[in-house]
Formats: structure tokens, C-alpha cells, sequence
């Protein structure tokens, strides 16, 4: 069996979702994992198939033909076990320009891995402007402590709210 990654974009449409599990279906795919949005009036998707490897081209060819839809597929050859040290992580602050990146660009220098991650930008009743949320999953190296990170992160901004939790399940936000 062949591990593929496969990511779609596309103008979302009513049907979409099934097109893409028919296909996978058709060439003998499991579907073993996905996460689909619709952003902006685009449906973006990436899903992980074991296929056997007799069928990845006719897979390849026929997710092509998929009307409207970009694909990309990738073979997945680090399959690996879940990160030892899982970690959920809420950023919240008045929205503003660089937060992510900001963020992302501590997390890249502590070595740590994300995993997940979606945003969201919401008025605050009362408050008079937006602010922005932001959900990690993040892989954190056992050597680097939580705590660590949790500091390295309010020295960012005064307005930045950075709350931990231990992960219920291997489900985020």
C-alpha cells in the first residue's frame, strides 16, 4: 500500500466532498484522515488515502479530470507515531497585522512543530474593534518546556492572551 497526501483547492460547490471519496473509492483508496474549509467561497481540502500502489497513476489521472478542483498528491513517506509532548494552544488579542507571523516565528525558533492551526477574526461586543483567535496543535520537543513557551509568547505583545491545555483527543480546534 501507498500512503498519499493529497490536497485540493477549487470554487466550493455542492458535491464536492463526494467526488473526491468516490474517486478515492473507485481506485480501491481507504480514506484515513482529512481537514476541508470553505474560505472565502474556495473549498480547500487535504486528506490522507492508503491506495495500493497498482492504482496510484489511474488515481493520479482521474482526480486530475475533477472539474474545477486543483490537486495536488504527494506520497506520504514519514509516517510516523504521534509526537510524544501534544500541546493546544489559544492565542487571542485585538487584531492586528503580524500576529501569525509573530507567532509561528517563536514557535519556528523554539523548535517547535505545528501541527494544526486555524484563526478567526470576530467583533468584540462592547469593545468597539476585532479581535483575532488563533488554535495551535502544536508538536513541543520534551526538552522544551511549556512554561518556556508560554513565556517566550506574552513577551510578544501586552494584548496577546496565550492559554495551554492537554489535548482531549487527537482532535483540535
Amino acid at each position: 500500500m501507498k500512503h498519499l497526501v493529497i490536497t485540493v483547492i477549487g470554487q466550493d460547490r455542492p458535491g464536492l466532498v463526494g467526488a473526491l471519496s468516490d474517486t478515492v473509492y473507485q481506485h480501491k483508496g481507504n480514506w484515513l484522515g482529512s481537514s476541508m474549509s470553505k474560505l472565502a467561497g474556495q473549498f480547500a481540502g487535504i486528506l490522507q488515502v492508503d491506495i495500493p500502489e497498482e492504482s496510484v497513476k489511474p488515481l493520479r489521472q482521474a482526480m486530475s479530470k475533477l472539474d474545477g478542483l486543483n490537486v495536488h498528491i504527494a506520497e506520504d513517506t514519514n509516517i510516523t507515531a504521534p509526537p510524544a509532548q501534544l500541546q493546544l494552544l489559544t492565542v487571542t488579542g485585538n487584531d492586528r497585522s503580524g500576529i501569525v507571523k509573530e507567532v509561528t516565528t517563536r514557535l519556528g525558533e523554539l523548535g517547535i512543530n505545528i501541527h494544526k492551526l486555524k484563526t478567526d477574526t470576530h467583533s468584540a461586543p462592547n469593545w468597539g474593534y476585532p479581535i483575532f483567535t488563533a488554535w495551535f496543535e502544536l508538536e513541543i520537543p520534551a526538552e522544551v518546556a511549556v512554561s518556556t513557551v508560554q513565556q517566550q509568547l506574552e513577551s510578544l505583545a501586552d494584548d496577546l492572551t496565550i492559554d495551554f491545555e492537554e489535548p482531549e483527543s487527537s482532535e483540535a480546534h
